[in-house]
């Protein structure tokens, strides 16, 4: 199951016992996938939703805003061969009606569904409930390693994104915009805004879900880059010391190691003996003890005494 799907699920199991909530969230939904046509004179709001379990939740919205009889449809989209379900409410009066319920419309006007906002919720529960329908009308939620974390919401309109960014500017949160295939969408890139949008519209599973991921992503990254570093370090001791051998042997061939200062003949055995050992551990062998940048000091001086022994017997 796709983590969109996962938290529209939850989302969908969700139960909303504020009248004024549950307003909100069909309205998020109608805003966003509603579309209302006259068919052999039959009035007919259908609200588009990919899920079966969002169109259940969508039913009960409608019946607890006191629609009798809507009823769930199941057809194929064609372009991409995925169901929807069309969740249909049939009749001038009841569509008049709901409308009306959801400040949509003013009694007695003309029969229309608008595709703009007219308002914004006032309530903080309300809010919570309207950007918990916009994600069951258009959200989606990804994590992978190679794009990182993402949550959208189709907007449909710049205007309309502008009204979600203001949402959820409300809850310090500050989404991104772009338009794709004609459509504009609001998005987070960051695990953190992704966790504060599913806390707000209550998808705490999945929350739970993706805090525990990004521990284990976290201590992967840590361990892969204590890793990488302990490989870089251990490639560079290795070749200090390749290139530390070639010296010394150099050196024994020209002059002898025996005709080198006592502590200069001391760190070319000890290397020797020791080919794998950092300048570290092979000072530590010393006695007394010889610091790292004083191993490193006796290494360069056998150097300078090689490029000054080469130039000689040129």
């Amino acid at each position: 199951m796709s983590l969109t799907r996962q938290v529209k699920q939850e989302l969908a199991r969700s139960e909303e016992t504020l009248t004024c909530c549950s307003s909100w969230e069909l309205k998020a939904l109608m805003l966003r996938n509603g579309y209302y046509t006259i068919r052999h004179n039959t009035h007919i709001l259908s609200i588009v939703v990919d899920d079966y379990a969002v169109a259940r939740r969508l039913f009960n919205l409608l019946r607890l805003a006191g629609i009798a009889s809507p009823i769930i449809l199941r057809q194929q989209e064609k372009r991409l061969r995925k169901n929807q379900f069309l969740v249909r409410i049939y009749g001038f009066d009841q569509v008049d009606a709901l409308l009306i319920f959801l400040d949509m419309k003013e009694a007695g006007r003309h029969l229309t569904l608008p595709r703009i906002f007219t308002a914004v919720p006032r309530r903080k529960c309300c809010r919570r409930a309207f950007l918990r329908g916009a994600f069951l009308a258009g959200g989606s939620i990804s994590i992978s390693r190679r794009s990182g974390y993402h949550l959208e919401l189709n907007c449909s309109s710049f205007d309309d994104a502008q009204v979600y960014k203001k949402i959820l500017q409300s809850y310090s949160l500050e989404p991104l915009l772009r338009k794709r295939n004609g459509s504009v969408f609001i998005y987070f890139k960051n695990a953190e805004a992704m966790a504060d949008y599913l806390r707000i519209i209550g998808a705490g599973s999945t929350l739970l879900q993706l805090e525990s991921m990004r521990v284990v992503n976290s201590m992967r990254n840590r361990v892969n880059r204590l890793v990488n570093c302990e490989t870089a370090n251990l490639e560079k001791v290795v070749a200090s010391a390749q290139q530390q051998l070639e010296v010394i042997d150099q050196i024994d061939r020209l002059i002898g190691l025996d005709n080198l200062t006592p502590a200069l003949r001391e760190a070319a055995y000890l290397r020797q003996s020791f080919p794998e050992a950092s300048l570290k551990e092979l000072g530590q062998m010393l006695e007394p003890p010889v610091s790292k940048p004083g191993m490193s000091n006796r290494f360069k001086q056998l150097e300078k005494l090689l490029n000054k022994t080469a130039v000689q017997h040129h």
